[in-house]
């Protein structure tokens, strides 16, 4: 079970006491998601986290107190990266939901060689965690998909996508991209970059009213 603070409320594992030696636990957590990727949470043990990283498995619960403690850690550090990519400056907030977007997309692709956990390849085990865990990544991951949800929504209501489009469908296709682009791309092929304007022209393909193509952003 995660500590609990003077308050009652589960501590964010990201000030456990553990993080006094902030560069072992960042060792700990992309050890856990190299452990996790290649067998599965199931399939993980915590002895072979440890040997990782040089140490002791007794050693760990200086960090944790239980395996699902990394899987949350892991959910919790990527999406609050995620979370960082929807802040926007005042001209960019106050910009067309094409260029918003692609501006989106471009955010989380500079990120991409940061995220772990959902976006490492993790995202099946979150049915994994507890039950108040869950509700924490969840809620996250719902403020997420919610920024561009809007946006999706201002592009339509400006009249420059298609109405009739489902919103959370494109919403939830624009994450699945993200999601497992790093279980596919290979370096020096194409960068991050060039990967983030062809899913920009994909989106916006089935987005955009055919007589608003002229004005996508000129970027891309």
């Amino acid at each position: 079970m995660p500590r609990k603070r003077a308050g009652g409320d589960s501590d964010d594992l990201s000030t456990r006491r553990g993080t006094l030696n902030e560069a072992r636990w960042e060792a700990i957590l992309g050890a856990a998601a190299e452990e996790f990727n290649e067998r599965g949470y199931r399939a993980a043990r915590l002895q072979d986290i440890a040997q990782r990283v040089g140490l002791l498995t007794g050693s760990l619960y200086y960090y944790i107190d239980s395996k699902e403690d990394l899987l949350y850690a892991l959910a919790q550090s990527s999406l609050q990266l995620g979370l960082a990519t929807t802040i926007e400056d005042e001209p960019l907030a106050n910009s067309d939901a094409a260029t918003r977007l692609h501006a989106f997309i471009q955010r989380q692709m500079q990120i991409m060689d940061r995220l772990r956990g959902p976006a490492g390849g993790i995202g099946r085990d979150l049915a994994s965690l507890s039950p108040d865990h869950r509700q924490q990544v969840d809620s996250m991951r719902r403020q997420l998909h919610s920024f561009v949800r809007r946006i999706i929504e201002q592009g339509m209501k400006d009249g420059d996508f298609d109405p009739t489009v489902d919103a959370g469908v494109a919403t939830n296709t624009l994450f699945e991209l993200l999601n497992t682009t790093r279980q596919w791309v290979k370096p020096g092929r194409l960068s991050l970059s060039e990967i983030g304007d062809w899913y920009a022209r994909l989106l916006l393909g089935g987005l955009v009213l055919r007589e608003s193509f002229g004005r996508l952003p000129s970027s891309m």
